[in-house]
This record gives C-alpha cells, structure tokens and sequence, in this order.
C-alpha cells in the first residue's frame, strides 16, 4: 500500500483528528508508567501475588490500546516517532525531496519539518519551505 504524501495544508487538516487520538494515548501512557511503577514496588516487597497479576494484566492491556491508537494515527499516513513526548511526521515533498512535516505534543499546529535522514534534531522552521515556495517557485503545498 502506497502511503500518503501531505500537503502542510493537508496535515494540518488532519491534526485536530489525530491530536484527540494522541490526548487519548498521553491518559493510557500516564496510567501505563503508574501501574509499571505500582508493578515494580509490589514485585519487590512480593506481598501479593494477586495484586501482580492484576497489574500485569493491566500493563498488557494498556499497552494494547496505545498500540490500537497508534495504529488509527498510522491509518491517516502519518508516522508515530515517539510516544513520549508523542511526536507525529507527515510525509511531504519539498523540492522534488521527500521530507517530514513534524508535530510534538503540546505543539499548537505544525511548525517544524525535517528531511527524511534528519530526524528530530534536524527539525526547522516550517517557515523555511513557505518562504523558499513564495521567492523560488517550488512544488511545496501550503
């Protein structure tokens, strides 16, 4: 299956969808560190064998609706690069280069974008492509 390629205005588009399904993963991802933290003390102290299996279960089944809602994120065309702090790239092309317009949790909108290769230390200003769009003609999509 081919995936998609985004437009910045496509990918932003999209975003209010895929922000509610990542607000949905930070609550499990929040609950998930609880119950591995309770999972630890209770695995030390080996005061309730129960209680374990409880929690193990639980971990597993948080682990399992994080990865459902990665997998409806992923449905979009986008790609889940981390899940803390949660980091979503759109693919895209600039300049006839396949890139990644990038969003970070707690980010507003999508401001960053960065090459294929780059990765999250290589992120830049979306600025970056509009400006070089407007002053030299290129393929980029707002």
């Amino acid at each position: 299956m081919e995936k998609k390629v985004f437009s910045l205005k496509e990918a932003k588009a999209v975003l209010p969808q895929i922000k509610l399904l990542v607000d949905e993963i930070v609550e499990k991802r929040e609950n998930f560190y609880e119950k591995i933290e309770k999972y630890e003390e209770e695995e030390k102290d080996r005061n309730d064998e129960l209680e374990l299996m409880y929690l193990k279960t639980e971990i597993v089944s948080l682990n399992q609706e994080i990865n459902e809602l990665i997998e409806i994120i992923e449905s979009f065309g986008a790609y889940v690069k981390s899940l803390d702090p949660m980091l979503i790239d759109f693919p895209s092309v600039h300049k006839g280069k396949p890139i990644f317009l990038c969003w970070e949790e707690g980010e507003e909108t999508i401001e960053y974008w960065h090459g294929v290769d780059e990765g999250y230390k290589g992120r830049k200003h979306i600025s970056l492509l509009t400006e070089e769009s407007k002053t030299k003609n290129s393929k980029f999509v707002e």
